[in-house]
């Protein structure tokens, strides 16, 4: 392996370990002006290793969330870099840990967020950015895709990127035959390397790619405000109840209140002894680092499980609940059936053992839902029916146009499941006509047909051209940019990268 490496480096040239190592100070300008805008160190403004910080922009001041997905932003764009050019990893590892040691950022000292964006860099660093692709893919979209304000921020950034494109094309062609071993790349940090590697260990020693999302997921449950809280994570909350009951209780509370302190909006929620009555300027409940929980964001076996650890017989706490037990059977039919008890019609939960304490809980009667409702649990079950024979006989397929008769509505560039015994046609503009039960559009599927059907790992898919498509469609509607997996060259040199330069350098 060590062998292949040192081979392929043999034919790396000056450009790619120029443009790689400037991307990767890029993002340690992020890094820093993240921590800065954070707050995390009073002494910054010593412990900072980049004192001409190349960041002026103006939208991040007094905004830490901005900033960190502007920082990750940018480390995606490095590993898009990096990934070409592994053989330079050692040396910017290096580079980093020099920094770290530099920076006197320890174990002592390192908050938890900043000890899982460091994690997360140096995973990049060691060749692995998978999962801080897969948390972009399956971010919480705070911008429709086809917004007018979308493309208005999409076209201001090809716009940001023609200069520093320019740019780059005169150091490709200054650096012109020559190899990665006729330039000197000066060093950045002045820390030590192996003090620095020993700190990260220890910082980073039990932390996992499960701990923690680099993006808010459309798959995490919020807790509230900025707070995200994994399915994994609440299952713990549930085993601490069972340990510590007397610790929690079930309460509907005011989680907002007018400047008369009068109650605006009460919720049910999961509160322990130690929570704080905490509200910020608005008057809503502070749920950052405070132990309370909407009871809506555990599951329904979640949800029975701390009702029996804490003895409650109550059938259902909140006529809301019916509409979650809704929601769930939508996300994930799978777990459910319907079925009779004493000639009775009801939803049961996999799980349940038939007995009457899971009534509100596991177990539904008929008569709880409304037509709709139970209409809406109907057409789960059906779906779940047809992702079953997708997952046998059908394939993913990249950037379709596609056009619904029935309703008019057009998808265009989008991924689509295509059934095998589809038998394609197209309109007169080149549209591939939608067939229900045939096709179905891969940003419909919920988390976990998803993951059923092998879209989140990427298995079994297809490229497809549909160059005849393309060739048809005459004028075919406003298209769509690129995922964000994307990677035009420019060179050797990806355009996602010169948007990390123009991204760094200009000022809003």
């Amino acid at each position: 392996m060590k062998k292949q490496q040192i081979q392929k480096q043999e034919q790396l040239t000056a450009y790619n370990r120029k443009t790689t190592h400037d991307i990767f100070f890029m993002t340690m300008e992020w890094l820093e002006k993240y921590i800065e805008i954070a707050g995390y160190y009073p002494d910054w403004e010593n412990r900072k290793q980049i004192h001409n910080n190349n960041i002026k922009r103006l939208d991040i001041i007094g905004n830490p969330k901005k900033t960190e997905q502007d920082f990750l932003t940018q480390l995606f764009l490095f590993w898009g870099t990096l990934k070409r050019n592994l053989p330079f990893s050692d040396e910017l590892k290096t580079e980093f840990y020099q920094w770290l040691n530099a920076a006197k950022i320890d174990n002592n000292n390192c908050p938890k967020r900043l000890k899982h964006l460091l994690y997360g860099f140096n995973e990049v660093l060691e060749g692995r950015g998978e999962k801080l692709q897969d948390d972009i893919e399956n971010m919480e979209e705070e911008l429709d895709s086809n917004s007018p304000d979308y493309m208005e921020q999409m076209g201001k950034v090809f716009a940001y990127i023609q200069a520093p494109m320019r740019d780059e094309a005169e150091i490709e062609k200054s650096l012109k035959d020559k190899t990665h071993k006729d330039i000197k790349i000066g060093k950045k940090f002045d820390g030590d390397n192996e003090l620095g590697k020993k700190t990260f260990n220890q910082l980073t020693g039990t932390v996992s790619n499960d701990d923690f999302c680099f993006f808010p997921q459309k798959s995490t449950i919020s807790g509230s405000g900025d707070v995200l809280i994994s399915t994994d994570d609440l299952d713990k909350i549930v085993q601490e109840i069972k340990t510590n009951p007397q610790n929690w209780r079930v309460d509907e509370i005011p989680t907002e209140i007018n400047n008369f302190g009068e109650t605006r909006k009460q919720e049910w929620v999961l509160i322990s002894k130690d929570a704080r009555d905490d509200y910020d300027q608005e008057g809503k409940l502070n749920f950052n680092n405070n132990p309370i929980y909407r009871w809506e964001n555990f599951n329904s076996q979640q949800r029975f499980e701390i009702k029996q650890a804490k003895k409650n017989t109550d059938n259902y706490l909140t006529n809301d609940e019916i509409k979650w037990v809704v929601r769930e059977v939508k996300e994930n039919p799978r777990v459910w059936k319907i079925g009779t008890i004493d000639k009775q019609i009801y939803l049961i939960h996999g799980s349940a053992q038939i007995k009457r304490n899971e009534i509100g809980t596991l177990i539904h009667s008929q008569q709880k839902f409304s037509e709709a409702e139970w209409a809406e649990i109907n057409g789960a079950f059906e779906r779940a029916i047809v992702i079953d024979e997708f997952k046998q006989n059908a394939k993913i397929e990249k950037g379709l146009w596609v056009i619904n008769r029935e309703t008019g509505e057009v998808s265009e560039n989008e991924d689509w499941f295509i059934h095998n015994q589809l038998k394609r046609e197209l309109d007169s503009k080149g549209y591939l006509i939608y067939v229900p039960n045939l096709m179905i559009r891969a940003k419909d599927l919920t988390e976990a047909e998803q993951k059923e059907l092998g879209l989140q790992q990427k298995a079994d898919v297809e490229r497809q051209s549909h160059q005849t498509q393309s060739d048809n469609r005459k004028g075919g509607g406003k298209g769509s940019f690129g995922g964000w997996g994307s990677s035009i060259l420019f060179g050797s040199f990806s355009v996602i990268s010169l948007i990390g330069i123009a991204f760094t350098k200009t000022k809003k």
